[in-house]
């Protein structure tokens, strides 16, 4: 007997046997895909993961449904790689399965009803409602959601069920193939006009009766190639034709007509041919590199902003192509990264090929095909996170570029996993070099060079030798007891800004916080509008005229009153990015303001339009929140405003001070990356702050030293691993009882190093109370244990029925 082990598409804890033949045995191979029964009659596409020919004891497996495909559409390294993020991140294959592949790949099937009975009249034992629904299937095979909407209601289910049990209709599965080639309409001439005398005739004819279809003609001869077969798209565009004219022509028998594929995907880009030189300071780089790649499959590559950082990527992906190699350039954000696109197909032209969430299921059905063929078009992949988990068929190097980056962790939906440390996993799986890349490394990255497992490469001098910017700090405390400052902008912010507009340069306004102001209160009752699901205030939005909540979406109109006492006396208070792009264009009417944020980049190719707009010199003042910092290049940058730098400092993480020290860095490094230097400005109501003197001074060693020595006392990562427990429910009450519950069972394993049950922060999102629990453990303690014991006490915890309604997340190193 011949058995395979499936990986299906659900939160199932371990893969599916099932029973296969001779034959299917010696085809199927690991990562084939397979149609399965699931339950009674559900099928689902697998993959599979192993076969062998071990008789199960307890179960007679089913035999598959059918093979979906004639070779592998997932490798070997994936499936390992699924394998270990499943264990690592205590989650299902199936799930991890389900986040890698496109779901145009992750088939299943739709109950479909079906009459049994094709004669019966109207009686008694059937109602009007379902002697309707029971014609309508009649007529057609209908899905219950077809069904639904036909009859424009959610409650045909009763009906159904009543025909059901009559005998006179029954359900079956249909297997649905999502995946749709594009297809487009290609033109062939017939072959007897291929004969001289008979076109001349044949044009002759229709110069007098048809003009346009003679114009149709002569544009397929102009066009036509070997294979005589012309896109009709291509005709129409060079000519204007109605498709009247078409239609005519293929009545006619003159054109034959037939459906070609055609790719989704544009590869429509040059390569740039010319040689690029590095600076001697990156050349030194890029020689450490490939030296520190003998002894380490990991290399750190710290370099100050406006390094050429870039162009060391470049010359080291070059290298890997040439050898028909793969390559995956990881960005934090790919709709923040515009521009990088830009720079690799001006440099290689058709062969980046750019994966995202943002392409439909088709598009991303494309591109793991081209990339599992290694295609000439998918040699360099750009992509954020999720590319990680792309079927590379000949990889040769990975760059994680940012990689301090926290949008490199993924939250919702689970799997919760990093990408640089996949990157870094599937790298030892292939055998291959790992590159990180930043100009201000994570704590841990940093922590593994000093303790040798990776090699360190620095490149501390900007490109054409360019000083870094001038950071100036303005004590907003200072400014207020001598009254000189305007609510946000200090005058001597206000003079500066003025002067950079003077002499021609641009600017950039970073806050972190979108909206206009963070919350409003009434004078008379002191009430603060809060979101009615969350436990935060309501941010007020100026150009919707709302009150919205950015945790859930909720919002409540703003009509200038109280909405508890009908007061008009209230206060904004706070300020965001509306609320500064408003008060720059009141002390600075002639600037041409843009602002960045979540907001104004909603609609399709607004990003774009926004850096298009700054970069040509339409607008001069750009005001964002982060997206102004991560991976944007612009030329004469003279200022960079850091309008507050407090609330990032005080934020309650353990990580706060290095995320300020790194996002601070990377908004300061837009500044002067032309021909002089920039400045930039830092307002602050704690000038006194170390962090803040180590942002001034550029000092990223004494800043990680020092974070360093605090989380090695105190025991946070990376001296110690976190594994965070949140629990959500709807009821308060049971959520007490099941937290302290849990809290009480896992103390008596892990005893101190158990923190918690705590409410976060936040304490309650769309109506979810939360509750976290977090776990420490040390090299020295078995991680495969600590997750067994978290694995079983959780399963203890789910088998309590009371409290079933309570939901567990599991975090494996949060973020």
């Amino acid at each position: 007997m011949y058995y395979i082990e499936v990986i299906v598409p659900l939160p199932i804890s371990k893969t599916l046997t099932y029973q296969v033949s001779y034959d299917e045995y010696k085809m199927l191979l690991r990562g084939f895909r397979v149609a399965v029964t699931v339950g009674k009659s559900k099928i689902y596409s697998g993959i599979v993961f192993e076969k062998h020919q071990n008789v199960p004891d307890l179960f007679h497996p089913k035999p598959i449904h059918s093979i979906l495909d004639d070779k592998p559409i997932v490798t070997k390294s994936q499936l390992e790689l699924w394998d270990w993020v499943s264990k690592y991140y205590l989650t299902s294959i199936g799930i991890v399965m389900k986040a890698a592949m496109p779901s145009a790949y992750l088939l299943s099937s739709e109950s479909i009803l079906t009459c049994n009975i094709y004669e019966i009249e109207k009686s008694n034992e059937i109602s009007d409602n379902e002697f309707l629904i029971y014609e309508a299937i009649k007529t057609n095979d209908l899905s219950v959601k077809e069904l639904n909407n036909l009859f424009k209601s959610n409650k045909t289910i009763r009906y159904i069920k009543q025909l059901i049990n009559l005998g006179y209709i029954s359900i079956k599965q249909k297997f649905i193939e999502k995946f749709k080639e594009k297809k487009k309409p290609y033109l062939r001439i017939n072959s007897k006009y291929l004969v001289k005398s008979k076109l001349k005739n044949l044009i002759n004819t229709l110069e007098k009766k048809a003009p346009k279809q003679k114009q149709i003609i002569l544009s397929y001869l102009a066009l036509k190639d070997d294979s005589n077969w012309i896109s009709q798209k291509k005709i129409k565009i060079q000519t204007s034709s109605p498709n009247s004219s078409f239609k005519s022509l293929l009545r006619k028998k003159i054109f034959d007509k037939k459906n070609i594929s055609e790719s989704r995907l544009n590869f429509d880009f040059e390569e740039n041919l010319s040689e690029y030189s590095l600076t001697k300071e990156q050349l030194i780089a890029y020689d450490e590199i490939k030296e520190k790649f003998r002894q380490n499959n990991v290399v750190l590559f710290r370099g100050v902003t406006s390094s050429g950082k870039t162009e060391v990527y470049f010359k080291l992906i070059d290298e890997i192509i040439k050898k028909n190699k793969q390559v995956l350039y990881l960005v934090p954000e790919i709709s923040i990264t515009a521009q990088m696109v830009t720079r690799l197909r001006v440099r290689f032209g058709s062969k980046v090929l750019v994966y995202h969430s943002r392409f439909n299921n088709n598009e991303r059905a494309e591109m793991w095909s081209k990339i599992i063929k290694n295609d000439i078009n998918a040699k360099i992949i750009l992509g954020a996170r999720s590319s990680i988990f792309l079927p590379f068929k000949n990889l040769g190097l990975i760059v994680v570029d940012e990689e301090h980056e926290s949008s490199f962790k993924q939250f919702d939906p689970s799997p919760r996993y990093h990408a640089r440390d996949l990157a870094i996993y599937l790298g030892k799986i292939l055998k291959i070099k790992t590159l990180l890349g930043s100009a201000t490394p994570s704590a841990e990255s940093y922590n593994n060079m000093i303790n040798g497992k990776y090699g360190y490469v620095e490149l501390l001098v900007r490109y054409r030798g360019l000083k870094m910017p001038k950071i100036s700090i303005i004590d907003l405390k200072e400014e207020i007891r001598r009254k000189k400052n305007d609510e946000f902008f200090s005058d001597n912010l206000i003079m500066k800004i003025n002067e950079t507009i003077r002499i021609g340069k641009k600017i950039i306004i970073f806050k972190n916080r979108r909206g206009y102001a963070p919350s409003i209160e009434c004078n008379s009752c002191g009430y603060i509008p809060k979101c009615e699901n969350c436990d935060v205030t309501l941010t007020y939005h100026q150009y919707s005229n709302k009150l919205v909540c950015h945790y859930c979406g909720f919002s409540n109109f703003y009509d200038k009153r109280c909405l508890k006492c009908s007061d008009v006396d209230l206060t904004i208070k706070g300020f965001g990015t509306q609320k500064i792009e408003e008060k720059i264009q009141e002390i600075i009417p002639n600037a041409l303001v843009e602002r960045m944020d979540y907001d104004s980049t909603r609609k399709k190719n607004s990003f774009d339009q926004i850096i298009k707009n700054f970069e040509s010199g339409e607008s001069n003042i750009l005001i964002g929140t982060q997206m102004v910092s991560k991976g944007l290049d612009f030329k004469n940058v003279g200022l960079v405003v850091i309008i507050s730098a407090d609330n990032l400092i005080n934020f309650p993480d353990f990580r706060s001070h290095e995320r300020c020290f790194q996002i601070l860095s990377q908004v300061a490094g837009r500044a002067g990356r032309s021909d002089e230097r920039g400045e930039v400005i830092l307002q602050t109501y704690n000038s006194k702050h170390i962090l803040i003197k180590q942002i001034a001074n550029n000092d990223f060693q004494e800043m990680i030293a020092n974070q360093l020595k605090e989380r090695k006392l105190f025991k946070y990562p990376p001296f110690v691993r976190l594994i965070k427990v949140i629990l959500k429910s709807k009821n308060y009450e049971n959520l007490q009882i099941s937290s302290k519950w849990l809290g009480n069972v896992l103390k008596n394993f892990f005893g101190n190093n158990l923190l918690g049950p705590v409410s976060p922060y936040i304490s309650k999102i769309r109506n979810d109370h939360l509750i976290n629990i977090i776990i420490k453990y040390d090299e020295k303690t078995s991680r495969s244990k600590t997750k067994k014991i978290l694995t079983k006490v959780v399963k203890s915890f789910q088998s309590i029925s009371t409290f079933r309604s309570v939901k567990i997340i599991i975090d494996v190193d949060p973020q």
